[in-house]
């Protein structure tokens, strides 16, 4: 028997293989995760630095949209692509 383990999307840069979401159904910040790829970290970043989702995203992509992760990068990795997991 095959089990798919689920995945979930960065809101702030589309990255679709987080191993959990960044807030829970009530909007609650999950502290112990870190985005791979843009390094945003739900309830440090927003809650205590003050960034909104958007206002991360354009610092990270200005800055180089450099991943945090490196090992997690894929080979042909394209950041347009990415992004349209967020409907950006």
């Amino acid at each position: 028997m095959f089990f798919c383990k689920k995945t979930f999307v960065c809101l702030v840069c589309g990255y679709d293989r987080l191993p959990g979401p960044l807030y829970n159904d009530e909007g609650i910040p999950n502290v112990s995760l870190i985005c791979y790829c843009c390094g945003f970290q739900p309830g440090y970043d927003d809650d205590e630095l003050r960034y909104t989702l958007e206002s991360y995203r354009t610092e990270w992509v200005e800055s180089g949209a450099n991943w945090f992760t490196e090992k997690e990068k894929p080979e042909k990795w394209d950041l347009q692509e990415q992004i349209k997991n967020i409907r950006v």
